[in-house]
């Protein structure tokens, strides 16, 4: 199949020197870094599952169910009561 697309002169420049190097004809090269970029995005857009290891804190039982914040700024109002 036959197509057009506009791509920078940089791009299609390092496009020849790798068909230069390769010695594989400009059209070969471009299939080639189409294949690999479309596997690299499908894998990409593949979700791996990720699982956080909790710690204990050793918050004192007052603080426990607190959020980040209301608990930073717990440490705040006692530092200028201080």
């Amino acid at each position: 199949m036959r197509t057009t697309i506009d791509i920078s002169d940089a791009l299609l420049r390092q496009v020849k020197e790798q068909a230069g190097k390769s010695g594989l004809p400009i059209k070969r090269v471009f299939e080639q870094l189409l294949s690999l970029g479309l596997n690299q995005m499908e894998h990409a857009a593949t979700p791996r599952k990720y699982r956080v290891k909790t710690h204990p804190l050793g918050l004192k039982q007052a603080f426990r169910g607190q959020s980040m914040n209301q608990l930073y700024d717990q440490m705040e109002a006692e530092d200028a009561a201080r």
